[in-house]
């Protein structure tokens, strides 16, 4: 075997004759997929945790002082009037939503230059060869099909006690109500709390597949209490949050799962109000 070339460089790996060899040069960290790399973490979570909770219960005391000071609510009426009027539980859900995603907004805002809303994830979404034309109202028209599945399998797993959320649908003003609460509002804040807000940080730090799963959970059981006692609903509803979050991940956007979740919302009231049920029902309780 010839000698190396002395006139040669030598590689870069190489050291020269009687100096030592380099220290190797750890490999460069694996960057998250592009839609997880947001500008907040496990400690912002715990705090909107903190403040969402907390300003409910703000927001239950200022309510229910109101109504007791105007004279509106006797005492000994407050704790069923404030769980069984639905233009109590409208206005307060209102509110909390506002305040939630105000606080995101004015929180997460500086962390980034360029728009809130893309940096909490409602981007264009990831469709390949499929045009938007045809995606979005395929989500739409998916979410819908979804809720008749849902309402479907849950009528034939319906508990035999009524369920909370039963309550509120006994006359027409409460289910005009709820289906503004429920198709305008609900969908926008649902899913930027959720997949936009949760999804990344879960997912960064479990993985794709652990972020889907521990965001259906938290999705489905934000839910139980209007569900308590019907078990198999608030399982279905966990994988509605599932279907919703694998959405996200596959597009890397929230505007396929609000598509999705307005179309899911909107059908059920749709089929409501064109029911004979709905026009047997009194204007109010």
């Amino acid at each position: 075997m010839s000698d190396a070339d002395p006139n040669l460089p030598l590689p870069e790996s190489a050291a020269a004759p009687g100096e030592p060899a380099p220290a190797p040069q750890p490999a460069p960290a694996t960057l998250p997929p592009e839609d997880l790399r947001v500008p907040w973490t496990w400690m912002d979570v715990l705090i909107f945790i903190i403040f969402s909770l907390g300003i409910m219960v703000v927001l239950e005391y200022t309510l229910q002082t109101i109504l007791l000071s105007t004279g509106r609510v006797k005492m000994h009426e407050l704790s069923a009037f404030v769980s069984t009027s639905t233009v109590y539980v409208s206005v307060r859900q209102f509110l909390w939503f506002t305040l939630m995603l105000g606080f995101l907004y004015f929180t997460l805002r500086p962390r980034r230059p360029g728009p809130f809303w893309d940096t909490i994830g409602w981007r264009p979404p990831h469709l390949g060869e499929l045009s938007r034309t045809l995606f979005y109202p395929l989500c739409f028209f998916g979410g819908a099909v979804l809720a008749i599945v849902i309402a479907t399998a849950s009528t034939a797993l319906a508990p035999k006690q009524p369920l909370p959320i039963q309550q509120f649908f006994l006359d027409r003003q409460s289910i005009y109500l709820m289906s503004v609460l429920a198709v305008l509002v609900a969908p926008i804040v649902e899913e930027t709390v959720f997949r936009g807000f949760l999804y990344p940080v879960f997912a960064r730090t479990l993985g794709i597949p652990g972020g889907v799963v521990l965001t259906g959970i938290l999705f489905g059981l934000m839910h139980a209490q209007q569900l308590w006692g019907g078990w198999w609903q608030i399982a279905l509803l966990v994988l509605v949050g599932l279907i919703f979050t694998t959405a996200r991940a596959q597009t890397k956007s929230v505007i396929p799962c609000y598509l999705l979740h307005l179309g899911y919302n909107a059908i059920q009231f749709i089929g409501f109000f064109f029911s004979d049920q709905f026009h047997n029902l009194p204007l109010i309780k």
